[in-house]
């Protein structure tokens, strides 16, 4: 019988509200929108996602950050507008707007029954930022332990990040369920003796 719940938090938790992660609920009142190809900006935020491959420790250093993929971004699709300033923008709304995700419905009542009988970790890709969402939004409460890739300076297709839960609550094989919505992953959480659940928030 397993005693651990671990959650991802992107399509399992909360989705972004504009359909794309970095695409913030301010986008296109800073961006000229007939000044930019939708899909050529993502086809370049995806060509620099690497930039977000830093780890951060703060939010001042995420939004240097994010500041410098927008910039990134901007400048390789030749955008016709004050690329610095826009970036700068951007990298705001992206960290520091609490309305870029949003939680589904099921998931505070959900948090709240599972956490009567199971301990709640979170396991996410993401930035120091989540962490002040997670608390705005009511839901910190409800885990252990939340661990933040950029902080702990591991991700999960690294595979040493399962390790962190892993030690500090001494998991046995078979003992804790990793719920995410990348097979991928789940894959390396059953290798770490995990047990994987996937989470398809779109088909279900």
């Amino acid at each position: 019988m397993y005693k651990y719940i671990i959650l991802d938090f992107g399509k399992v938790l909360a989705y972004p509200v504009s359909g794309h992660w970095f695409i913030t609920p301010a986008t296109w009142k800073v961006l000229d929108k007939d000044k930019v190809d939708e899909i050529k900006l993502i086809l370049s935020m995806k060509k620099y996602n690497y930039v977000l491959d830093e780890f951060v420790k703060t939010e001042n250093e995420e939004f240097k950050m994010f500041t410098k993929f927008y910039k990134n971004t901007l400048e390789d699709i030749n955008y016709k507008g004050d690329i610095e300033n826009s970036a700068r923008l951007l990298a705001e709304d992206c960290v520091f707007n609490n309305d870029k995700y949003k939680l589904y419905d099921d998931v505070k009542e959900m948090l709240q029954i599972l956490s009567s009988k199971y301990t709640l970790v979170l396991l996410s890709d993401n930035w120091p930022s989540a962490l002040r969402w997670l608390k705005d939004n009511e839901i910190e409460e409800y885990f252990e332990k939340i661990y933040i890739s950029s902080i702990c300076e591991s991700q999960k297709r690294d595979k040493t990040f399962f390790d962190f839960p892993i030690n500090d609550f001494n998991i046995k094989k078979g003992q804790a369920v990793f719920v995410d919505d990348n097979i991928n992953l789940l894959r390396i959480a059953e290798e770490k003796g995990l047990i994987p659940i996937l989470m398809d928030r779109e088909n279900i």
